[in-house]
């Protein structure tokens, strides 16, 4: 399990106890002190995912619906991932076309970054199923009015998801702006035709009270001292504290970090075939983008795309903004790629289009090599799969080879995971790959003792504990030099717990190397005195 993972598992305990609590003595639960016992911890974020991964709790305790006690808390997350896929091909088809659709929600889905994420109980891919969501709300609510309340709903839970919600109302005044401004000039182009798009941002209206009203009903810590509590989420996010991350051999703790990052750290995690098609078909849509009563002016020649709705400036802007605040010199340093996975549904959306467009620029090639009877007999439909099959495969080989070291998996651009480490790119954070060294402890450690675990949280060690992965009786310890046994685990900014694993232990032949394709993940030390005692003790 993960480091934010295992503080979201005490959040969920303390919501499914509330819960618990409001189902036998209403008056209790709803008493101030009860509330902020309950849902005072983890309040930097709010509450929508962790009460989902609560009331997956109570399933796994009341109903056994789950073998194991981390995949209840990590369920809502599958959930959402799922559901996210369905939204993308929603999404495509409407836009794009069916086909472009089928291919976008695979793609998204043989992300492997996105796919490690898709199973932990974090907000990562549950807010990106959010702002998706909110955006194809606000996209229907331009052309019929009704929509705009499931856009007002929509954005409630997003705001209730996380912070990244923020910027949707601001993304959406841009394009309603830019589609008004179109909207305008065809009007006046056109006076005897009817109205594309409405000119009343009633979207707007809808997500203003509507979006805060429910992020206040479900968040019972900000019932008392609303707008104090509110001001405190608020200063957190706007004065977050710094992680620190290696790029390209130098370790960033505060900013001003390279703008770079977001865009490198795409390329070298998404698979090349998906980044290429959206590029092509971003490249082909571009004059869609630009004014139409500039049009003329600005670039005369090629197709125009551009639909009623101005789809492209509202996908671009998607896709462009979650990236743009994490560029920012002035955002505080942050790690992976998670924190702009609400852009990586619309590259896909982008890439879908881009292999329709190769698909049809094919056919002709295939059509002259093939008997005539054979390709009328067959249609496209061999071309589209077979093609689909190519372009993605090397997406799904990424994936299942990134299993079970998602943080730490980089595709061939950055030359692989050997290659990244070359290059100084970060390795992996959260503590995660503790799990991957639990049989070497349980065989070294069968009578038990201690382990120090670097970044790995004691809730973490506890749940793998809890799963059966290991006994009760191996403990984590803060004190590294009595531990048995020292993980270090392979980030710049640890290489201090291996220097003083070195001079605590006497050594720097470590006692076990957990290796991905090679590079060193964790390195375990023995301690000598442990050695000693077990060379002592008679059998």
């Amino acid at each position: 399990m993960s480091r934010d993972e295992s503080f979201y598992v005490t959040a969920a305990e303390d919501y499914a106890a509330w819960f618990e609590l409001l189902a036998r003595d209403p008056d209790a639960a709803l008493a101030r002190e009860a509330i902020d016992r309950a849902w005072d911890y983890n309040n930097e974020h709010p509450p929508l995912a962790k009460t989902a991964f609560a009331f997956s709790l109570l399933a796994h305790r009341h109903l056994g619906w789950f073998a194991r006690e981390s995949l209840a808390h990590r369920f809502p997350g599958m959930l959402a991932g799922g559901a996210l896929l369905f939204l993308i091909y929603l999404f495509g088809a409407r836009v794009f076309g069916r086909q472009a659709g089928v291919f976008a929600a695979v793609a998204f889905a043989l992300l492997p970054r996105v796919f490690y994420h898709a199973h932990l109980n974090a907000f990562d891919v549950p807010i990106a199923l959010m702002t998706t969501w909110t955006t194809y709300c606000y996209w229907r609510s331009l052309t019929k009015r009704r929509w705009a309340v499931m856009t007002g709903v929509a954005f409630g839970c997003a705001l209730a998801t996380k912070h990244n919600s923020w910027v949707l109302p601001g993304i959406y005044a841009i394009h309603f702006a830019w589609l008004t401004w179109n909207e305008t000039h065809y009007r006046r182009a056109h006076p005897t035709l009817p109205p594309r798009v409405a000119r009343v941002p009633y979207w707007l209206l809808a997500m203003a009270l509507i979006g805060p009203a429910l992020l206040v009903a479900s968040w019972p810590w900000i019932w008392h001292d609303t707008l104090p509590r509110l001001g405190q989420y608020a200063a957190f996010h706007l004065r977050h504290e710094y992680y620190n991350m290696a790029y390209f051999g130098e370790n960033y703790f505060q900013p001003p970090f390279p703008v770079s990052f977001p865009f490198v750290m795409t390329g070298y995690t998404v698979p090349f075939t998906v980044l290429m098609l959206a590029v092509l078909a971003i490249a082909e849509r571009t004059r869609a983008v630009l004014p139409r009563a500039w049009l003329a002016r600005l670039w005369p020649v090629g197709p125009v795309h551009a639909d009623r709705r101005n789809t492209d400036v509202l996908f671009l802007g998607c896709l462009l903004a979650p990236m743009l605040m994490i560029a920012l010199p002035s955002t505080p340093i942050f790690g992976g790629t998670k924190h702009w996975f609400p852009a990586y549904p619309f590259l896909c959306l982008y890439a879908g289009y881009g292999f329709v467009r190769l698909t049809r620029l094919l056919r002709p090639m295939f059509a002259t090599r093939l008997p005539a009877r054979v390709v009328l007999a067959a249609g496209e439909a061999p071309l589209r799969v077979s093609l689909a099959v190519v372009l993605l495969a090397p997406s799904a080989l990424e994936t299942v080879h990134s299993h079970p070291f998602g943080l730490s998996h980089y595709t061939y651009i950055a030359g692989g995971v050997p290659g990244a480490a070359d290059l100084g790119m970060n390795r992996q954070f959260w503590g995660f790959t503790t799990g991957s060294v639990t049989g070497f402890l349980r065989q070294h450690l069968p009578e038990g003792g201690s382990v120090y675990v670097c970044d790995t949280t004691f809730q973490a060690m506890n749940m793998l504990v809890r799963d059966g992965d290991l006994p009760s009786n191996i403990r984590p310890t803060p004190d590294l030099a009595g531990a048995d046994f020292v993980l270090v685990h392979h980030e710049h900014h640890f290489a201090e717990v291996e220097y003083q694993a070195w001079v605590a232990f006497g050594t720097r032949t470590p006692a076990h190397v957990l290796t991905y394709d090679g590079v060193p993940i964790v390195t375990i030390y023995e301690n000598p005195r442990r050695r000693t005692r077990r060379s002592t003790t008679p059998p």
